[in-house]
Order: C-alpha cells, then sequence, then structure tokens
C-alpha cells in the first residue's frame, strides 16, 4: 500500500509516474468523454465535497505565500516517527525523535515541498478534478478483488493509515502538481553515455592473473626475542594487553527455569486438566465433501430424481447447468452452516446426500472420504500437560516474587532481605569484564540474561541502583552492583607468555610478507614467474578471466585489489585471505569488453538515472529557496509535536 502525503515529497514519483500515464492516455477524445463522464459519477456519491481544499488550521511554517498547516505537520511528524521507530524496533520517546532530528527533517521535507508549491503556483500548474479522479481510479491499493476501484476499499485503506479523504485528495492534487514541476526538470535527464561507457570499461575488464601462495614458517618454532626487542613489541602494543575493568555483582534471577517446580505438579493434577481440556488433545473427524449449489429449489430436486435413478453427482449438476465445487477435506466447523456439516457429517461416503437449503441456495453433498475423530491418549500427553502447568506456575511465581522484591527494595529493604521475603535465592557472580570474562581469562555464561544483565551492570554508577533487567518475555534478574576493580596497565612480566607468543606469530607473518617481496622484486627485475617458482620450489597457479567482482578464495580481497592495481605485467606482493599466507602474483593477460556500456546491467542504469536524477532535484529546490523569506511557528511545532505523542 502506497499512500502519498505532501510530507513524503523525497517519494512523488509514483505519483508522477500515474500522472504521466493520465497526461499521456488523456490525449484523446475519447478518454477526455469518459475522464469528463467520470467526473460526473464521483458527483454522484459525493467526490465534489472532498476535492474541496480542507479547512486551515494554525500554520506551522510559510514560505512566500504558501502555508503549511497543524495537520499537515502532525501527518509528516507521525509518519517520520513511524519511520524511526522502524528501524529502532520500537516507539521512539520524545528525547530519540529529538536526538535523531526528526522534527528538523519533517521541516526539511515541508520547507522544500512549499518551495515547489510556490513555484508551481506561480508558473500556473494545477490538477484538475478529472485529472485527479483519474489517480485515485489507478492507485492499486484502492483496487478490489476484482481489480476494479472501490470506494469502501479506498475509505478502509485511508482509515488505516489515519487519513481523511479530504486531506489524501489535497495532498495528492498537491503531489501531482509538484510531478508537472518536478518533471519538467528531471524527466530528460539521463546519465551520459560517456560515464557508461567507463563504468563498463571499468567492471568488464578480464585479466588473467599467475600466483603462488607463500606459507609462513610455524610461530613456535621461531627464537624467543630479545628483551629489547620483547620490550619494544609490548610498548608499542601496551593497548593490546590492558586489564579492563571488572565487576562484581550479586543477582536474583526469575526465569521459569529457576522457578518452575513440575516434580509438584500431582497426578491428580494432570488427570483434571486432561478431562476438562479434551478437545485440545482430540483432532475432530474430518471428511472430503463436494457440493454443488443449485439456482432454485426446482432444478435442485430435479438433479435429486436424477441421481435417485442411479446418475452420476457430476451428471446431475451438468444437466442442472452446475459443476461441483470440491471442498477439501474439512472439519464440521468449516462448513459454516449448522444444516450442512449435519448433513455431511451424517452421509455415508460416495452416496449424494438430498436437497439441502444452504445459505446461498439449495444444496446436494457428496462425501468423498472420512478421516475418523482422533483422541491422544493421556499417558501420551502426560509430560505435555506436566510441562505446560508448571510453566504457569512458574509465571504466577515470577509475578508474584517480582511484585514483593519490588515492594521489599522500594522500602529500603537490602536485596538479601528483600529475596527472604519474596522466597527467592540470591546468586553471586564473580569479578567479569564488560564482556563477561574473569581475569583469569574464564568466560562465565551461567548468567540468565547475561549481555543484558552485564549492560546494565556496567552501565550503572558506583553506589547507584540498578533496574531490573527483562528478557525473553517473562524472565528478570535484579542486580546489585559488587565491587569495582578499574581498568590498569598490566606489567610485561605478566603477560610475558602471551607477549612472546603474539611476537613470534607477527614475525612469522612479516618474514613471509618479506619473502614475497623479494621474490616479486627478482620478477621485476626480469626473472620470469614460472622460473622464480621452480627456483623456490613453489607451485604458479593460473586464475583467467577474472573480473573486479570475481570472488577467488585463494587471492582474497588483498589479492583481488593488489590483481587490478596496475597494468598488464604488473608483478606485487600481498598477505593472501588466509592468516599468515602471502602472495606472489603477475598479470599475465588483461582484455577489455568489446563493447563497455553492454557491459552495465539495466538495474545498474536505472540506479544511476535515478540518483542524478535526484541530484538535480536536490540542487533545483535549493534554487529555489534562495531569497524566499521562510517563517516557522515554534508554538504550533510544539502543539503539533505534543499531539502526536
Amino acid at each position: 500500500m502506497l499512500i502519498r502525503t505532501s510530507s513524503e515529497f523525497g517519494s512523488i514519483g509514483s505519483s508522477q509516474r500515474m500522472l504521466n500515464q493520465m497526461r499521456r492516455g488523456a490525449s484523446g477524445w475519447v478518454a477526455k468523454l469518459f475522464l469528463g463522464g467520470l467526473a460526473v459519477s464521483f458527483v454522484g456519491w459525493g467526490i465534489a465535497d472532498v476535492l474541496r481544499a480542507p479547512g486551515g488550521g494554525s500554520t506551522v511554517l510559510q514560505a512566500g505565500d504558501v502555508r503549511v498547516s497543524l495537520s499537515e505537520y502532525e501527518m509528516a511528524y507521525r509518519q517520520g516517527l513511524n519511520r524511526l521507530g522502524q528501524q529502532l524496533q520500537a516507539r521512539p520517546t520524545a528525547e530519540q525523535a529529538e536526538m535523531f532530528g526528526v522534527d528538523q527533517m519533517v521541516l526539511a521535507q515541508l520547507r522544500s515541498g512549499a518551495m515547489v508549491d510556490l513555484k508551481a503556483e506561480n508558473a500556473g500548474l494545477g490538477v484538475s478534478d478529472a485529472g485527479l479522479i483519474a489517480l485515485i481510479q489507478r492507485e492499486p491499493a484502492f483496487h478490489d478483488g476484482s481489480g476494479h476501484f472501490s470506494r469502501d476499499v479506498m475509505r478502509a485503506v485511508l482509515a488505516n493509515a489515519g487519513m481523511n479523504e479530504a486531506n489524501y485528495l489535497a495532498d495528492l492534487r498537491r503531489s501531482a502538481v509538484r510531478g508537472q514541476l518536478i518533471g519538467s526538470v528531471t524527466d530528460d535527464v539521463a546519465v551520459p553515455r560517456a560515464f557508461v561507457d567507463a563504468l563498463g570499461a571499468y567492471n568488464g575488464e578480464r585479466r588473467t592473473v599467475q600466483y603462488v601462495v607463500l606459507q609462513p614458517q610455524p610461530a613456535d618454532g621461531l627464537a624467543d626475542p630479545s628483551d629489547e626487542e620483547l620490550g619494544s613489541y609490548f610498548t608499542e602494543h601496551n593497548d593490546t594487553y590492558r586489564a579492563p575493568e571488572y565487576r562484581a555483582f550479586s543477582y536474583v534471577a526469575l526465569t521459569p527455569a529457576s522457578m518452575s517446580e513440575a516434580d509438584k505438579v500431582t497426578d491428580e493434577e494432570l488427570t483434571r486438566y486432561y478431562e476438562a481440556n479434551r478437545a485440545q488433545f482430540t483432532t475432530p473427524e474430518r471428511r472430503g465433501v463436494q457440493q454443488v449449489v443449485f439456482a432454485d429449489r426446482a432444478s435442485a430436486d430435479s438433479a435429486a430424481q436424477a441421481l435417485a435413478g442411479g446418475a452420476t453427482l457430476a451428471d446431475a449438476a451438468k444437466g442442472a447447468g452446475r459443476e461441483i465445487a470440491d471442498l477439501g477435506v474439512i472439519d464440521r466447523a468449516a462448513l459454516g452452516n449448522a444444516s450442512l456439516a449435519e448433513a455431511a457429517f451424517a452421509a455415508q461416503p460416495n452416496t449424494p446426500t438430498g436437497v439441502i437449503e444452504g445459505p446461498f441456495g439449495p444444496v446436494i453433498l457428496n462425501v468423498t472420504s472420512v478421516q475418523p475423530e482422533v483422541v491422544r491418549p493421556f499417558d501420551d500427553v502426560r509430560e505435555e500437560i506436566r510441562a505446560g502447568l508448571a510453566k504457569d506456575a512458574a509465571n504466577t511465581r515470577i509475578t508474584n516474587a517480582y511484585n514483593a522484591l519490588t515492594d521489599a527494595l522500594q522500602s529500603g529493604a537490602p536485596m538479601s532481605e528483600a529475596a527472604e521475603q519474596a522466597g527467592v535465592k540470591v546468586e553471586t557472580a564473580p569479578a567479569v569484564s564488560r564482556e563477561g570474562a574473569t581475569p583469569a581469562g574464564a568466560n562465565v555464561d551461567s548468567i540468565p540474561g547475561r549481555d543484558q544483565v552485564l549492560a546494565a551492570v556496567f552501565a550503572a554508577e558506583e553506589g547507584g541502583d540498578i533496574p531490573p533487567v527483562q528478557f525473553d518475555g517473562n524472565s528478570y534478574v535484579f542486580p546489585v552492583l559488587g565491587e569495582i576493580t578499574p581498568a590498569r596497565d598490566r606489567p610485561l612480566d605478566e603477560v610475558r607468555d602471551r607477549v612472546v607468543a603474539d611476537w613470534k606469530q607477527d614475525e612469522a607473518v612479516q618474514m613471509v610478507v618479506d619473502r614475497g617481496q623479494s621474490l616479486a622484486e627478482r620478477v621485476r627485475k626480469g626473472q620470469s614467474f614460472q622460473d622464480m617458482a621452480e627456483v623456490e620450489g613453489l607451485t604458479p597457479e593460473t586464475a583467467p578471466g577474472l573480473t573486479r567482482a570475481t570472488a577467488v578464495p585463494a587471492l582474497g580481497e588483498a589479492g583481488m585489489r593488489a590483481a587490478f592495481s596496475g597494468p598488464q605485467g604488473l608483478v606485487a606482493s600481498t598477505p593472501a585471505r588466509d592468516s599468515g599466507q602471502a602472495l606472489v602474483l603477475q598479470v599475465s593477460e588483461v582484455a577489455a569488453p568489446a563493447d563497455p556500456a553492454s557491459v552495465v546491467a539495466d538495474n545498474t542504469r536505472s540506479g544511476l538515472g535515478q540518483a542524478l536524477r535526484g541530484d538535480f532535484e536536490q540542487g533545483y529546490i535549493a534554487a529555489l529557496q534562495s531569497g524566499v523569506p521562510v517563517t516557522y511557528n515554534q508554538k504550533a511545532i510544539q502543539q503539533a509535536k505534543a499531539s502526536v505523542r
């Protein structure tokens, strides 16, 4: 569903396309007669009233003599909030709306629209009632199931969008007029052929690359660094070895798992639930049903006589000019009519019923198959019932414990006392980093809702309260902040083994990189790529027909960048895809596309055209704003924002 309003100036393309279609379609006298008759018919059902301009309100913005009303701003602001809410996956607060600049973006949109309206007004542009009616008729969102315009559908769509007809029609007329003006600037804009050719030549170029992969030495086989080398490396990478802040805390967890007492559900409770909810474990009888609906009772009785004489249902239906409708395999409720359901579920298979008065006329039914009712035995569903009852009881206990904890904590009780009153246990978490690791490096996974809880714990001020953390629907953790160990620089001796291992790893990588650069330099100085590989005991590989969009796992992103970084004959060395490896490569062939423009896909051309037209549109609107005074009614703006929230 696409509803276009003045606040969505950037989305007038669809209305503009409809307008272009209307202009082309209205060029002949037949179309003009059609639009004239259509206008008369709209007057007949009341369109004349809603085509009049909507009543005004307080002016929020004025550009020249064009005014933007309070209702227009409210609608635009509401849509801005909805867009932000979709991004945040939650309704934005007033603070979030201000932080993301919703009001400023809305004012910018409305100001741009007002500037276009002012120019269109001065240019004498407009859309007739007949033209507007045609736009409405063509809007797919207003079509019924048969594909025709329906005013009832239109009303329902607008109601769902929170719009009335008057505002929608005024906005549609405004968008159509804007489309005429903007179209005069952008309709003939096209991406230059030279740009398309250049893009096609760039993307369509194909290269053949020879390459070898160099493996690093095992890092643990390297000699240890000297104290000077290790100290220098540690100083350079000091932030890597800095100890993070650690926080200890205690907590009470209220989760279905911690509050469940499945073992306390008695057999008597299980049996009682099963008997009271037997329908939940019953698959009702289902039958394959065919029906023939007749035009009148006389034709139905005639068909029934034919059936009694041995005719098939298909022949009887055909004799009455009707067809058999297969309703599929359905239960009693699916028939939706008591008389039909009673007859269908009393009939013998493959024996047509007598004539039944149905909601749409006389009916004869035929049952083609029967699937009997199936009741799952109690023993098969015992544990399923137990789990459900335990979950319901756990949720009740969670609610009661949450209320008891909250009341006790708000009255000033410490967590230990509050937990005792609520009948729950206080757990203690070890000091952990923001990522959930202990100072010894162990990962703590036992905290319920760990990521959310740690985020709350590390956001808390020392000595401050932490609100309960909710997760997974009906699960809560009440954290209490404990000791905080500040972040600190570790001395080298504390992390020596780790620093030595890292130094060796980096050294192994540097050694293979240096080797790759040395081998590449030998090829640049005249040694053939094949000879270099043979001397070094390496196996050369060939990657033919590469383009910039090709993915070659062995080359990786860095290798592909290097392969397209110079002309034919280029020799380069670069790290490979896998950590620690390096590549030496040579570009042996470069082939330009025969027809560069043919390489550029249609959707790419279309996207480029849209972007270029968008730039022209923005530049044109910026030019319109020059020298036009714009005033804002801040009181009305605040009033509108408050009413929307």
